[in-house]
């Protein structure tokens, strides 16, 4: 697995080669919004996130900026079990997990949009830090004497002794953090019909490989790389040069 962490980093640095020989040949089209920002949000195939994206536009082909994003990832063998007293809960689910991300990438614009509108078409690539956020899942249980509140135990805890979930701030003291990179591509649409105004939807795939291996459901294998597909919907402004 520590292959795969390996690879990453290579993938990583090709990228950043890659992105520094991405403008030779291009035209340095004057523009006159040269900066932009959108804040974003993201359905994933596991989950949901919000992010920021802030960059610059040296030319009408090339948009290269920082990305921030926080996503929340779920087990796709997560299924919400009824137990007694109508009490519901996730039965196996070892932890919960986030991803904060922080990168740097670039859109490429395949086609401009005309004066009066349209749809710009593009391909993103953006790359970086992955931290994952493990917290773990605590219970109440009933212990035959007690009800007691206790770290969820596949070996020891069963349906005949969970009562509910307890809160999840009882985990966040054993947090564990797993470094790591990410990369995610995609195809880029932008529909807006002012030229100050970002509304685009994204439709792409990310990967985030991991150190240490995130475990979120008893029985299930150990994870080292996270792959998710993803559609974002992102808000924001283009600034002008005087601005």
């Amino acid at each position: 697995m520590r292959k795969l962490f390996c690879g990453a980093i290579l993938i990583l640095s090709a990228f950043s080669l890659y992105s520094q020989e991405i403008g030779v040949g291009d035209p340095e089209t004057f523009v006159v919004r040269n900066r932009q920002w959108d804040i974003y949000a993201t359905l994933h195939t596991n989950g949901i996130g919000v992010g920021f994206r802030i960059g610059k536009e040296p030319n009408i082909r090339i948009r290269k900026g920082f990305d921030v994003e926080y996503t929340y990832y779920r087990h796709f063998k997560e299924r919400r079990t009824r137990l007694d007293y109508s009490r519901v809960i996730v039965y196996g689910k070892l932890n919960y997990f986030g991803q904060l991300r922080g990168g740097y990438g670039f859109t490429r614009v395949l086609n401009g949009k005309p004066y009066w509108g349209g749809v710009e078409v593009g391909y993103f690539f953006y790359g970086g830090l992955s931290l994952g956020f493990s917290v773990p899942v605590y219970l109440k249980i009933y212990n035959g004497e007690l009800t007691v509140s206790e770290r969820y135990n596949p070996d020891e805890h069963n349906q005949g002794n969970i009562l509910y979930k307890d809160s999840f701030w009882k985990g966040v003291k054993n947090i564990k953090i797993h470094p790591g990179l990410y990369v995610k591509t995609g195809m880029s649409f932008d529909f807006s019909k002012n030229d100050a105004l970002v509304v685009k939807l994204d439709f792409g795939i990310a990967a985030d490989a991991y150190y240490l291996p995130v475990e979120k459901m008893a029985l299930s294998p150990k994870q080292y790389v996270l792959l998710t597909g993803f559609v974002t919907v992102h808000l924001g402004k283009r600034l002008a040069i005087y601005d």
